[in-house]
């Protein structure tokens, strides 16, 4: 009887979705992130679709954010995340500066969910513009290209 408790207790210790860590990050900066955008594909390879990922609120996505970037609140993701980046290969997530932590979380969040590729823009927004890269003002389209 324990051994069959602990059989049927064994996938609720574990649960459904992989466990990562701050160690599990792949940081870039956005000079690289432009760089892992054009990355041209092997002969026998087609080229990736990248989604940049705005975990923020909409009002902070509406005031600011990357060209083209998919605004989806952590709050959101992981009810949202499986169809509204259905069909990308690559993901760039960024919040607002190098002190937000909800970058770092929705990378990680992306990965327990199963995406693979996900990357963080080691300083958000600020280090975007800093480095000379345009922002957007606006509500979320519902599904923007790249």
């Amino acid at each position: 009887i324990l051994a069959c408790i602990a059989m049927l207790s064994l996938p609720l210790l574990t649960g459904c979705t992989r466990k990562t860590s701050d160690r599990d990050l792949m940081f870039v900066s956005s000079f690289q992130a432009v760089e892992k955008i054009n990355e041209k594909p092997g002969i026998l390879d087609r080229k990736l679709r990248t989604a940049w990922v705005d975990p923020r609120t909409t009002e902070l996505y509406a005031k600011e954010h990357i060209p083209g970037a998919i605004c989806l609140p952590f709050p959101r993701m992981q009810a949202e995340a499986e169809t509204t980046l259905k069909g990308y290969d690559q993901f760039i997530v960024y919040d607002t500066d190098w002190e937000d932590t909800i970058g770092k979380a929705a990378s990680k969040r992306l990965m327990e969910l199963g995406f693979n590729n996900v990357y963080t823009l080691e300083g958000g927004l600020k280090a975007w513009k800093r480095d000379g890269n345009s922002v957007e003002t606006g509500v979320p389209a519902s599904r923007p290209g790249n």
